[in-house]
């Protein structure tokens, strides 16, 4: 007779009694025995395989995460496009009013080439990307154009947006039409404004990223 059965006979006199105890005595046994052994298996698990476990469980339960979004301050967000200027050709950069064309123009009393286009809401108002592209260069130009971004459009043309307050994107981002950049700069308070007479932002279209390939951006712009 086994230790099982011996146990068994302790809980009742009958035969049958006893072969029914028997088998729920063995039925916890060989249940407890396979909760040791999966213990054991655990714990004498290297430490990458036991954080492999954990890190499953924390990938399966960021799922829910990937959902959800916010904005901040520091963020670039999107402009919705159906609020823009849109229709056979690009949105404005600025929903603001023109106050310089692109050519020549007096300047102090002097003839100046202008290469650009101005746009001013005389506040830090969002500037956005006009197509899709690449963020090709961030740069300072104290003489100039301030604090300024040069983007490599997909559709093959560059632009260039100049006398920004603050900056929402860096170098190799990807940007999507009606993504926002920054805010409008070249009022004196503004930590880099280059040269500049008030807050406005100077906007360029280039066909090459240098500035000898200049054309009048308005163009392309629905304007």
């Amino acid at each position: 007779m086994n230790i099982f059965a011996r146990v068994a006979g302790r809980f009742s006199y009958t035969r049958k009694g006893r072969k029914i105890v028997t088998n729920i005595i063995t039925g916890l046994f060989i249940s407890l025995a396979l909760i040791i052994g999966s213990l054991i298996s655990v714990l004498a698990a290297s430490h990458e395989q036991r954080t492999g476990f954990f890190n499953e469980d924390m990938i399966t339960n960021s799922g829910s995460l990937e959902t959800s979004h916010y904005t901040s301050s520091e963020e670039s967000p999107i402009v919705d496009s159906n609020d823009m200027k849109i229709a056979e050709t690009y949105p404005l950069p600025l929903d603001g009013k023109l106050t310089s064309e692109y050519g020549w123009r007096t300047l102090d009393g002097k003839q100046d080439f202008h290469g650009g286009i101005d746009i001013s809401t005389g506040d830090n108002d969002p500037i956005i990307a006009i197509a899709d592209g690449l963020i090709e260069c961030i740069r300072i130009d104290e003489k100039s154009y301030g604090l300024y971004i040069i983007i490599k459009h997909d559709d093959g043309f560059y632009t260039l947006s100049a006398h920004m307050a603050k900056i929402y994107v860096k170098e190799g981002d990807r940007v999507v039409q009606g993504q926002i950049l920054g805010l409008v700069g070249g009022g004196q308070e503004d930590p880099y404004p280059g040269r500049s007479t008030g807050r406005h932002l100077h906007f360029e279209v280039r066909k090459a990223a240098d500035n000898n390939s200049r054309i009048d951006p308005l163009q392309i712009l629905n304007y």
